[in-house]
């Protein structure tokens, strides 16, 4: 992983070696100029590699169809529901009451 110190420089550390490490380790590390500046803000970051995939070799790996089946096939989004079901439901409050 990339760590950055406060002076500014990075530097290439494990996860263990992160865990580990201390105030006085980083003092330390300050102090005998230890690290490098980075070029880039994206040094060391997943975003800075371009490689491009290949999506025909990708296709045959993953399966990207969608399992849908339509629920509301004419699209009514509740239009249609009988005035007795809606009955069953509590009415809500108009506005001019709550004051």
């Amino acid at each position: 992983m990339v760590y950055q110190l406060p002076n500014g420089k990075i530097i290439h550390i494990t996860i263990d070696q992160y865990l580990d490490l201390t105030d006085e380790d980083i003092q330390y590390l300050m102090s005998i100029n230890f690290g490098e500046y980075a070029t880039s803000p994206w040094v060391g970051s997943a975003l800075s590699k371009r490689k491009k995939r290949n999506l025909d070799e990708d296709e045959d790996i993953h399966d990207t169809s969608m399992d849908y089946s339509e629920e509301d096939p004419d699209r009514s989004h509740g239009d249609n529901i009988s005035d007795e079901t809606l009955d069953d439901y509590l009415e809500l409050p108009d506005d001019s009451i709550q004051d």
